[in-house]
């Protein structure tokens, strides 16, 4: 699926209709980032497509020494009732936060490969900086949907949202205007210094009423809230500090005009 000068590429060929698919980009608190990363681990999920682009900063990422797209999209296994009604659950995770001029872009890429792909729900994960960082408790987490989506603020009972929004989940919900596609936009308050695992907790357990075939315990989220939020920090900062390295490295003079 290509739109501009984002694609995505598809791994593996197999039916994503009926599915529903998060979208955890960094954030305030990396509320996404979290979130998107627990639910990859903790449902053993399978690499099905990567998102590519000559704007992503030149970053890739590693696992066990395989390297990766810094943008991929994962699918949980197929999980059926005794009705035969099924859940499956498609994540979208990013180590990198690409400018802001293509977030519209980049939004729209998404939209279509879910439209493309069948899927029936596609709801962004964001976070809000809490105001008063000495509040303790979970987060409060608010919604916000396209006219497709609205029916279900009501139906399970989301607290709908007051303001403007921006970053990724703006360029989805903009790009969402029009569509037949229901975009849904979830934010929780998330301290704005570090990474917040509670919140991200609090963001799937609004989530679960949406997928309830699928079991998404967040005890072990919110027990290892520390380690989980140490090593995400450390991912972004290895990647911030390469990415600032690069950038000391360029040639001065008239070569800055290109950057």
């Amino acid at each position: 699926m290509e739109n501009g000068h984002v694609r995505i590429v598809d791994t593996r060929e197999e039916s994503l209709r009926g599915a529903m698919v998060v979208v955890g980009f960094p954030t305030h608190g990396l509320v996404g980032s979290v979130a998107a990363s627990y639910l990859v681990h903790s449902l053993d999920m399978t690499q099905v497509a990567y998102m590519v682009s000559e704007e992503f900063p030149p970053t890739v990422i590693m696992e066990e020494g395989v390297v990766g797209a810094p943008v991929r999209l994962y699918a949980s296994k197929l999980v059926c009732g005794v009705d035969r009604s099924c859940d499956q659950l498609v994540v979208v995770i990013a180590d990198i936060q690409p400018p802001v001029a293509m977030l519209n872009e980049l939004g729209r890429v998404l939209l279509d490969w879910a439209e493309s792909k069948g899927v029936q729900l596609v709801v962004a994960i964001e976070g809000q900086p809490i105001e008063n960082e000495s509040v303790r408790g979970d987060a409060r987490v608010v919604a916000m949907a396209n006219r497709a989506a609205a029916p279900l603020l009501e139906k399970y009972q989301f607290q709908a949202a007051n303001g403007v929004v921006t970053g990724l989940a703006g360029g989805l919900l903009l790009g969402a205007i029009g569509r037949t596609t229901p975009v849904l936009c979830l934010v929780a308050q998330a301290h704005k210094d570090y990474p917040d695992a509670r919140a991200a907790a609090k963001v799937i357990e609004t989530v679960n009423p949406l997928v309830p075939l699928l079991v998404l315990d967040t005890k072990p989220l919110r027990d290892k809230a520390r380690q989980i939020e140490a090593e995400v920090r450390k991912t972004l900062q290895q990647t911030k500090e390469s990415v600032s390295r690069m950038r000391a490295a360029e040639p001065e003079g008239a070569g800055e005009m290109y950057r």
